[in-house]
């Protein structure tokens, strides 16, 4: 099954995994080098295994939401490989690889979690996944921004990166590296392989900039443009 190249480049940590469920390969940094770095991890995990990009059976990243540039990275680097190889891919939401990390991990019983992400500003994008008896994880309810506060008054079990700093009541699951989760994942019979995802982050809430007030066929102002007045 598999070998497979799994991404997630828009977490707190970003991670790197080839391989097979029961055999992967794993690199982790933290969120801000993965523009730097991520080529030169996917090419040492691919040279360790002695695998080319051609080998792989699947590609899938990580869709967000997260860190605006990681993401555009890692679905930008996923697309390429995906279309100057034709290998199949896909990008399941950040939300869903969060819930299936925290059902790996826990055997209470638990059906219900919510995950979170940080988005900064004691504000967290958060999403209520559920556990279906077919063993598949699903969204029991639409992606939110939450403020702080609210999430230490909820009834659902948290699990992301940084939740450890959230009083909760129903307890918490602080995520580690998700890129062996998706990997599993993308291993599933059930995971969804649609190329056009890796063009469709999700980011809930729109990107930091503004569009260009420059006209088109207008001169471009330059470092040394100087004009009198």
């Amino acid at each position: 099954m598999g070998p497979f190249l799994a991404l997630d480049t828009g977490s707190a940590i970003v991670s790197v995994a080839v391989g097979s469920p029961d055999r992967c390969g794993v690199l982790s940094a933290p969120q801000g080098r993965s523009s730097r770095e991520l080529i030169a991890m996917i090419d040492e995990l691919l040279g360790r295994a002695g695998m080319g990009p051609g080998d792989l059976a699947g590609i899938g990243a990580a869709s967000g939401p997260g860190s605006f540039t990681g993401l555009r990275v890692g679905l930008a680097t996923a697309l390429g490989l995906h279309q100057a190889s034709g290998i199949r891919a896909g990008a399941p939401s950040t939300f869903e690889i969060l819930a299936s990390h925290y059902f790996e991990r826990k055997g209470d019983g638990v059906t219900e979690v919510l995950a979170v992400i940080d988005a900064l500003r004691g504000r967290w994008y958060t999403q209520p996944m559920q556990l279906g008896k077919d063993g598949r994880v699903r969204a029991a309810g639409p992606p939110e921004t939450t403020a702080r506060d609210d999430l230490s008054h909820g009834r659902l079990p948290l699990v992301g990166h940084g939740v450890s700093r959230i009083p909760a009541p129903a307890g918490a699951v602080e995520a580690a590296e998700l890129a062996p989760t998706l990997l599993c994942l993308m291993a599933d019979g059930a995971f969804s392989w649609d190329g056009e995802a890796l063009t469709e982050p999700l980011y809930i809430r729109p990107p930091a900039t503004s569009p260009s007030t420059r006209l088109p066929g207008s001169p471009r102002p330059g470092r040394g443009d100087c004009r009198s007045t």
